[in-house]
């Protein structure tokens, strides 16, 4: 739970500057129900036009991120949709892969060395990702686990991070202790190189987090959402990334969360961080338009979500709550 934690521990660090914010609570939602109510158009003007004439504008959002970038980033989206199966997808998810009993270890581990080596939290995930598409493919040794797990975090960190942030390989190689079992830079390099064999030399892996982070900065908070039945506030957006990126990093601990899209999964994880702020309503139109998924369509990948949370941390919603309370069980 290195990442989880850690995100936990930032929480309580924070508070919210409204005089009701302790009343924040997270309750596990009841079993699924859907929200929507039908439609009942108006004559000659169809159901899609009268929805688009009555979305929100985002709150929170100053300027458009198409306009602060000068591209369309829709387009960017649509390429993420086509080019996430490459690494996870229902038709690649092995849940019978020996390595998985053994999996959580190298999760933390991997997130350790990246925390250590001031890596993004995405490059760890980009890594995470790389070994799991090379082990539930490959029965690799254990004596090559540690080398490969380490040997993907530098290949994901060449590839995600600017150049001077890429940690150098005898700094690696004395971090990992894999200087103790007798590698060096050279015999490094060649399990660098395994890993691009096995991956095929196609680096572009699409993490949950990857994708949350276009939902935001599109702006996935909208002007009259209602927070416990008030206005929102200004630290709402805030916290909405908080627990988002919390829910990425939780997931991404257990392997099942791999038979969902990651793009599916994204949406369900920025649902969750809605219902733990007590955002109403849950999914709206605008985000259907934004993700691309209807609630009915996020509903399983959503419930499995909230519920390993609280099975991973019991008793966190079933009292009152603010991103500082929740951290206060570990402090």
């Amino acid at each position: 739970h290195f990442y989880c934690r850690m995100a936990l521990a930032t929480m309580a660090t924070e508070s919210m500057s409204f005089e009701d914010a302790h009343q924040c609570k997270f309750v596990p939602i009841q079993p699924w129900e859907h929200s929507g109510k039908p439609f009942k158009g108006f004559a000659r003007v169809t159901p899609v036009d009268v929805e688009e004439m009555m979305e929100s504008e985002p709150f929170g959002i100053e300027e458009s991120i198409d306009e602060v970038l000068n591209v369309c980033t829709e387009d960017l989206y649509l390429d993420m949709r086509e080019r996430q199966i490459d690494y996870v997808s229902p038709t690649c998810f092995n849940p019978t892969a020996s390595y998985l009993p053994y999996r959580r270890y190298l999760v933390d581990w991997m997130s350790d060395v990246g925390d250590q080596c001031r890596l993004h939290t995405t490059t760890i995930h980009v890594s995470i990702l790389y070994l799991d598409k090379i082990f539930r493919t490959r029965d690799i040794p254990r004596s090559q686990w540690q080398l490969i797990a380490t040997a993907c975090i530098s290949v994901a960190a060449k590839y995600e991070e600017a150049e001077e942030h890429c940690p150098p390989i005898p700094d690696l190689l004395e971090l990992t202790k894999l200087s103790n079992a007798g590698h060096t830079s050279l015999s490094f390099r060649e399990g660098e190189v395994e890993v691009l064999r096995h991956l095929g030399w196609r680096l572009r892996a699409v993490p949950p987090l990857h994708v949350i982070g276009y939902f935001l900065a599109k702006g996935a908070i909208y002007q009259d959402d209602r927070w416990q039945g008030r206005s929102l506030i200004e630290k709402i957006p805030k916290y909405v990334k908080k627990y988002a990126e919390f829910f990425c990093n939780l997931t991404l601990q257990e392997y099942t969360f791999q038979q969902y899209y990651p793009t599916q999964l994204a949406a369900a994880i920025l649902m969750a961080s809605r219902v733990a702020l007590q955002l109403e309503p849950h999914w709206r139109p605008e985000l259907v338009r934004l993700t691309g998924y209807e609630e009915c369509e996020i509903a399983k990948t959503f419930n499995h979500v909230w519920n390993y949370y609280s099975e991973q941390f019991p008793g966190h919603g079933n009292r009152s709550t603010s991103p500082k309370s929740v951290a206060e069980g570990f402090s």
